[in-house]
């Protein structure tokens, strides 16, 4: 009788440990694939992470980095460029979508600069307007130069989104449009994967040299913006 009931316990006992072994595995094995789950989540993050900062730093060294070689220009119209500075009459500022510009200015400023004799009588010096355009994208940058050999050739660029150009031919805008011709006047064709703009002296011996602008593409290659804007079929 005695055996039976110590071998009743020892099968109990037996059970018991088995039960805790058991358990105490699933357990185990719960914690550690969680572990190993969340491990790989994260490691996911983390080179997720790691790779937009590398796309964003190698964006930023492409825009940054490109050097002004004029023997990258496809388009050249003179023997050599020079870079210069260009002083507008026509600030731009951009709101917080960067989709409207406004442009500021100064009326009888505008007259007397281009030559246009508008009737400026009450007009103070010094006192500004704004003239907004909308934009259906997002602009990068808004730059002011010109071409040519005279401030006829004033021009305001507006680098996208999309690294495409629209542009202002600011005296052909107010001479034809007066202040509400300051609009866009579409794209310049041709040009794409724009990144910034250089101003620069256009040196032509023995004629003479003029200002014009350089568009570079995010492959370093130049383009004289001068041809490209007289050959736009709204700018003749």
């Amino acid at each position: 009788m005695e055996n039976k009931k110590s071998k009743t316990g020892l099968h109990v006992f037996v059970g018991i440990l088995l039960g805790i072994i058991i358990c105490g595995g699933v357990v185990f094995a719960t914690y550690s694939l969680g572990y190993l789950t969340f491990n790989q989540v994260e490691e996911t993050e983390k080179t997720e992470t790691n790779n937009e900062e590398n796309n964003e730093a190698e964006e930023e060294v492409s825009d940054n980095s490109l050097d002004f070689d004029t023997s990258k220009i496809v388009n050249s119209t003179a023997d050599s460029y020079e870079l210069q500075n260009y002083n507008g009459t026509i600030n731009v500022r951009l709101d917080n979508t960067r989709k409207i510009a406004t442009l500021s200015f100064n009326r009888k400023t505008l007259s007397d600069t281009y030559g246009l004799n508008w009737d400026t009588t009450g007009v103070v010096e010094g006192t500004v307007e704004d003239k907004t355009i909308t934009f259906t994208q997002g602009i990068k940058d808004v730059y002011v130069g010109g071409i040519g050999q005279d401030m006829s050739g004033d021009i305001i660029l507006f680098l996208m989104d999309d690294g495409t150009v629209e542009y202002i031919p600011v005296y052909k805008a107010l001479s034809t449009g007066g202040v509400d011709g300051l609009t866009s006047y579409g794209t310049l064709q041709d040009l794409k994967d724009v990144v910034k703009f250089y101003s620069v002296m256009a040196i032509r011996n023995p004629v003479g040299s003029s200002v014009t602008i350089l568009a570079q593409t995010k492959d370093g290659t130049l383009y004289d913006l001068a041809p490209i804007i007289n050959d736009a079929s709204n700018n003749q």
